[in-house]
């Protein structure tokens, strides 16, 4: 017994555990992904042995607490901490067994007191002598394993009902098959309409189908005017309120039934109804048949089905119920010998002890979109046993609280008159965990801050390396300094090809004019205002991934210029190359070379389009199946339409629509721009004299003074009739809906100024300098006076963009109205931020490491800037509308960078291990474990982030639709990083895994963790709320290939080196 104690207790079962925990949640995600959620939940999440392995962890921890006296007052942060987890697994099981989640639906103007269920069950009724019985049992389907279940119910007449499962099938399809036993009539009709189109129909004794508006009933009389076919098999009629013309099928011999006249309906004759546009033909009629479901094809929809056999006094039968999730009291009655039964699959109703009442559903869009900004459910809480009668508000991340319930705002009804609440009863659940995340705060910020824990422990460490410490040799420094200023000419000498512009020449609108024109507010697709000038540069870098352009004979122009422009003279913009194309087989396609073509390259001289086959072919294939020229296919196919737009005027939504509902703003062109104008803005026109006063008009003196300005260049009226334009943005009735002018000044700025791009370029440079510098000044004995100088120099002009990256960041906060962490490209760009701060963090300790972090962030911004990342201001979606979102993307994501930095630094070891020598071992030696022990400590911090943010994910759940825990796939991800790391950082307490190049390795392989969270899930999962797949998976490009190949030889190269290395000195 005390042997297997130890081996429970022992850090290797800790590790262990933890491993298999990891694991088993990592392939969970995988499952979902391949199959579906209730799968993954009954393989892993809700399986049994799963529980069991955090009972098992559980109980490790506690034997772990005499092992390492975490009751000691020295110690006792780092017990708070670790019993903060086993508390968190006792809230989850309390939420698990306790408590439970479920839907409520409420149409406005009535009450609800009930709720349905989220699991789904099968429901059996018994009703025998005049007594009734319940009995619900629930029923979890996974694709992968065996569903099989069985029940016994006992009845009166001690005779048991015997139920077991035989079978699932998903999206059912209904087949009539012939029975033994009796059944129904069904007629199977071929029906021709007059387009030329053929279906095969098939209709059961007593329905009615509708073709083309047309009822056709069989021995149904529910609508007078359908297509009556009456009668048995054998001896069927057809009758109609008009006339049928009959067609015999052999001789074509035509005649005609009168109206209510019954006709033979035979296979021998066609009936054509008159005024329908229909022929119907019999093909054939059965009697005797049965229903059979069988499971839906890949696209078919439908309810699921659950195949089960039921035995009652030695008679077995198979029996189909239809239902599954949302299907509530579809009861089918199986016939049994003196007993009623009736089954039913589907969820469970549950009856509160109070009702909630829709009084008013509102819906609020961005202005001039039909996207939601905000949704609410105006309700009266009805108590009778409490007397309670309460209004309440219950919208996004504003909950409703009461008797143990808790109401989120989750959907609404297509026709928005009625509301659709999540509800959980989770108590005590939830607040045990709550205390569990407090506890877990509390106990890190006390090991950060005790004097005896591992991180004062590790601090202590560095300091006395630093007396010893001396750094990489001259040589490799010499190396990497000539490929690094090479790597910089060569750059700065295509920029500088780059930049070379032709010769300028006045352009037909003015720079100054445009930069006017810029500042007017236009309104986005998605219904953000925002000055032209945001949308120019958006619309062309989109169509030619440029910011400006440059054109022989004219020069330079701004993205403004040319989008003023291209209304103007659309001839002469459709002949400029202007349009990106990213694939040759693009260009072979249309025959034109080049990486940007002009518009008219991609017509034929009659205007034919020349990818019109490849796009209809494109369009039609499912996003799975498209490949690398469907998908160049289709965004070719969107820059034509945003070129075509531009050129039509219809990206200039200007105009504000008078008593416009939600705020819709158009463009010139619009039908209701052509409208008069009859509001207080008709001041306008005693100045303009328009025979007509509308916006068209407006917008059409404005060209027409453009034009005369480019010839005269006097642009006083175009000033002026632009300046009566921002007038009409600006009345009083828009004032408090779009941006002030300081807020677009500030956006243009922001736009102008591109922080991050230029923040890229610096941080690339500044982390090669310091690299070099840093090398430098821990290889010399004695310290250099220039060196130090310029390495102070380095560290302040980083620390200058740092300040810079963070006003960047307030920018977008201050524009988009929102944390700026709340897409792909923001993400990176916090990281990018988080990683800086990471390296400031340690710089006292090591100046390398604040190098690492000027190269991490450096790599982010690059990789923010790929095309896959776009870094347009938009609005935000309601239920990212939330504190706690804010604070929770916040930490994780800075937790990021800090992994990150390990990576690097992980990265820094492996290449000292291969370049020791005999010479320099005992400084290099010295370097490494003083980068070890910054990495140990960077990745206690970057562990306690994660693991705050990922919890604190869990309350904006929580408070937002009131599950604070669901095992989506970023959340289950976000977790296995949490543990991935605590694993890193307990490899010291087993004697085989403690090594210095073990931990360095295992710092690398970590930050994959971090990767599959921020972009596996993100793009390369399918399902969950985080993907951003949708069907279509990117390609895992070459590069990233080579990246990993390369990382692990380097891991390769360097073990083997560092394992030569300490055979040689365990000779000694």
């Amino acid at each position: 017994m005390n042997k297997l104690l130890r081996i429970l207790f022992s850090p290797r079962t800790t590790l262990g555990l933890l491993v298999i925990f990891a694991v088993a949640m990592g392939l969970a995600t995988f499952i979902e992904n391949s199959y579906d959620t209730e799968t993954s939940k009954i393989v892993v999440y809700n399986a049994f042995w799963f529980e069991i392995l955090m009972v098992l962890m559980a109980l490790n921890f506690f034997g772990s607490i005499k092992r390492y006296q975490l009751l000691t007052w020295k110690k006792m942060g780092g017990f708070v901490f670790h019993i903060s987890f086993v508390i968190m697994m006792i809230g989850a099981a309390v939420t698990r067994y306790a408590g439970f989640e479920g839907m409520m639906h409420i149409r406005q103007g009535k009450s609800t007191s009930h709720i349905v269920s989220s699991t789904k069950f099968l429901h059996v009724r018994v009703q025998e002598k005049g007594k009734e019985m319940n009995v619900s049992h629930p029923v979890g389907i996974s694709q992968i394993t065996s569903n099989y279940f069985d029940t016994s119910i006992a009845t009166l007449s001690d005779n048991n009902i015997d139920i077991a499962y035989k079978n699932h099938l998903y999206n059912a399809q209904q087949m009539y098959v012939p029975s033994d036993q009796g059944g129904f009539a069904i007629i199977q009709i071929r029906v021709n309409d007059d387009g030329g189109h053929e279906h095969d129909i098939t209709i059961r004794d007593g329905d009615v189908k509708m073709l083309h508006n047309v009822p056709v009933a069989f021995n149904n009389n529910k609508y007078p005017n359908s297509v009556n076919i009456t009668g048995s098999i054998g001896n069927l009629k057809i009758s109609f309120l008009g006339e049928i013309t009959q067609k015999v099928i052999a001789s074509k011999e035509i005649s005609t039934l009168e109206r209510g006249v019954y006709g033979a309906f035979n296979t021998k004759h066609s009936f054509a109804p008159k005024g329908t546009g229909l022929s119907i033909k019999l093909n054939s009629a059965t009697a005797n048949n049965r229903i059979k479901y069988v499971a839906g094809a890949k696209g078919q929809s439908g309810p699921n089905a659950l195949v089960l056999e039921v035995s009652y006094k030695n008679k077995t039968q198979e029996v189909t119920l239809t239902g599954g999730a949302g299907y509530t009291d579809n009861f089918q009655e199986i016939p049994l010998e003196g007993i009623r039964l009736q089954l039913a699959y589907g969820v469970k109703k549950i009856q509160l002890p109070f009702s909630l009442q829709l009084d008013k559903f509102e819906l609020d869009r961005y202005a001039g979109s039909m996207s939601p900004s905000s949704y609410a459910s105006q309700v009266t809480l009805i108590d009778p046993a409490n007397g309670v009668r309460q209004k309440h508000r219950i919208f996004m991340n504003n909950v409703l609280d009461y008797r143990g319930y808790r109401f989120f705002q989750s959907s609404y009804d297509k026709d928005e008159k009625g509301t659709v609440l999540s509800v959980n009863f989770d108590f005590w659940g939830t607040w045990i965990t709550y205390f569990a995340y407090t506890l877990m705060i509390l106990g890190f910020i006390w090991t950060l801050f005790n004097k005896h824990s591992r991180y004062w422990e590790l601090m202590s460490k560095i300091k006395n390396l630093r007396e010893k410490r001396n750094a990489l040799t001259l040589f490799v420094i010499g190396v990497l300094m000539s490929t690094s200023i090479t790597a910089q000419d060569n750059h700065k000498h295509q920029q500088n090809k780059e930049h070379e512009h032709v010769a300028t020449s006045q352009f037909s609108v003015s720079e100054t004019h445009a930069t006017k024109f810029g500042a007017l507010v236009t309104q986005t697709y998605e219904g953000r205002f925002a000055p032209i000038h945001t949308v120019a540069i958006d619309v062309i870098h989109k169509i030619s991934k440029k910011d400006y352009v440059e054109i022989p004979g004219r020069g330079k122009i701004s993205a403004v210029q040319l989008f003023l422009d291209m209304p103007l003279n659309p001839d002469f913009w459709k002949e400029q190359k202007l349009i990106y194309v990213s694939d040759q087989s693009i260009n072979d396609v249309i025959n034109v070379q080049g990486e940007r073509v002009a518009f008219r390259d991609f017509f034929t001289p009659k205007g034919d389009y020349k990818l019109r086959k490849y796009a209809e072919e494109s369009f039609r294939k499912p996003d799975g199946k498209r490949n690398k020229f469907d998908k160049e296919i289709l965004k070719i196919n969107e820059r034509l339409e945003i070129f075509m737009m531009t050129f039509q005027g219809h990206m200039m939504d200007v105009f504000p629509i008078e008593n416009s509902e939600n705020n819709k703003w158009i463009s010139w062109d619009d039908k209701i721009a052509g409208m008069e104008l009859t509001s207080n803005i008709k001041f306008i026109n005693e100045d303009l004299q328009l025979p007509f006063f509308s916006y068209s008009n407006i917008m059409r003196a404005y060209f027409i003074s453009l034009i005369e300005a480019t010839k005269t260049a006097d642009y006083s009226k175009a000033d002026k009739i632009l300046g009566y334009i921002k007038s009409i943005q600006r009345q009083p009735s828009t004032l408090g809906l779009i941006p002030s002018e300081a807020k677009i000044d500030s956006e243009i700025s922001y736009t102008n100024s591109n922080i991050f791009i230029n923040l890229k370029n610096i941080y690339g440079l500044l982390s090669i300098l310091l690299l070099v510098l840093a090398f430098i000044d821990n290889i010399r004995a004695k310290k250099s006076k220039i060196v130090s100088i310029s390495l102070n120099v380095c560290i302040a002009a980083l620390a200058a963009g740092f300040i810079y990256h963070t006003y960047g960041m307030g920018m977008r906060w201050y524009i988009a109205g929102h944390a700026p962490w709340s897409n792909g490209y923001e993400a990176l760009v916090l990281i990018s931020w988080s990683s800086l701060l990471a390296g400031f963090s340690f710089m006292r300790y090591s100046k390398i490491t604040l190098a690492a972090t000027a190269l991490l962030a450096f790599f982010t911004l690059m990789t923010a800037s790929h095309s896959s990342y776009d870094p347009q201001l938009t609005n935000l979606q309601p239920v990212l509308k939330s504190f706690w979102l804010i604070i929770h993307v916040a930490i994780l994501t800075i937790s990021y960078g800090f992994l990150g930095l390990g990576l690097i630094l992980g990265l820094f070891n492996m290449v000292i291990y291969l370049i020791k020598t005999p010479k320099n071992e005992e400084r290099l030696s010295l370097v490494s474990k003083e980068l070890t022990y910054i990495n140990e400590m960077n990745i206690t911090i970057g562990l306690f982030l994660a693991t705050v943010g990922t919890f604190l994910g869990g309350v904006w759940a929580n408070e937002s639709w009131g599950r604070y825990w669901g095992w989506d796939s970023k959340e289950t991800w976000a977790l296995v990083i949490t543990v991935v790391y605590t694993i890193i950082l307990h490899f010291r307490l087993a004697p085989k895994l403690k090594g210095e190049y073990i931990f360095n390795v295992a710092s690398i392989v970590g930050f994959g963790s971090v990767l599959m969270t921020f972009i596996g899930v993100n793009y390369y999962f399918t399902k969950g709320m985080h993907s951003y797949g949708g069907g279509s998976t990117p390609n895992f490009p070459m590069w990233a290939w080579i990246t990993i190949g390369s990382i692990v030889l380097l891991i390769v190269a360097a073990g083997i080196k560092e394992a030569k290395h300490r055979k040689t000195v365990e000779q000694k």
